[in-house]
């Protein structure tokens, strides 16, 4: 199996939100895979033009998503904040039209909570893990990430590699990528975190409630990030299997990303 190593630089954090919610409300505390492959599908979407209220990233997920094994993404540095900043926000559009007057103009904004995780200057990784050697393409729409999240969450992508993949027996694991939580049954340096996984690409129009799955993030309290230390033994190897990626170590289903997605 390849692999395509994505090394980036956060210019300030990000902000992803939970798509079923208003735009207010805490961040997710790292960018979930339906984020990652939202950025990757950019270069794709470049010269699309959407056409019949469909989106171009549905249409890439639907059409590369089965190239894929595994997606996930971690930091050596323990040092992603989460935290909420206080914005002065329109309120016209959701307000009854009887409101939406001059007479009531006082009532027009109001002051919501916009989540965001601070790590200016913070290298991060993206791994892709591939079920076809389309290395090539990958690496491209890797070299095209210009931000993870919200379109101001700018980032600058450093490098690009393509690296081996095996499976590993190594006793001691040491990652710093998510993991599914059913993986694991020691969870003590992590934090558990439900995030979309599929199906939150449609437009506004055609709301979808998404595919969501418990993952856990490496967190050394207060903090977001860091290498955290596995047992072998508290691998569930039954369900999930424990993969080598250059000097890197992932875990994940034996089935990978179609758990939910179909090859």
């Amino acid at each position: 199996m390849k692999g395509i190593g994505i090394f980036g630089i956060h210019h300030w954090g990000f902000s992803i939100r939970v798509p079923r919610t208003s735009a207010g409300g805490s961040s997710y505390i790292v960018p979930p895979i339906t984020t990652i492959l939202g950025a990757l599908s950019r270069g794709y979407c470049t010269d699309y033009a959407v056409k019949n209220n469909v989106s171009c990233t549905k249409e890439f997920i639907d059409k590369f998503s089965s190239d894929l094994f595994w997606v996930t993404y971690g930091t050596e540095e323990h040092m992603l904040m989460p935290y909420s900043d206080l914005l002065r926000e329109e309120r016209v559009p959701y307000r009854q039209s009887k409101n939406r007057s001059l007479d009531h103009v006082s009532d027009w904004f109001g002051v919501s909570a916009f989540g965001k995780v601070y790590c200016e200057n913070v290298n991060f990784s993206i791994l892709l893990l591939l079920n076809k050697e389309n290395s090539e393409f990958w690496s491209k729409l890797g070299w095209q990430i210009i931000s993870l999240g919200t379109k101001e969450s700018l980032v600058t992508i450093t490098d690009v590699k393509v690296v081996d993949v095996e499976e590993s027996s190594d006793e001691d694991i040491y990652t710093i990528y998510y993991i599914p939580a059913e993986c694991l049954t020691n969870t003590e340096e992590f934090e558990v975190v439900n995030m979309p996984v599929k199906n939150v690409y449609e437009l506004s129009s055609k709301p979808s409630i998404g595919v969501f799955s418990n993952f856990l993030v490496p967190r050394k309290t207060p903090f977001i990030g860091g290498k955290v230390k596995v047992k072998k033994s508290d691998v569930r190897g039954n369900i999930c299997k424990v993969y080598k990626v250059a000097d890197k170590y992932v875990i994940t289903f034996k089935e990978g990303l179609g758990k939910w997605y179909s090859k």
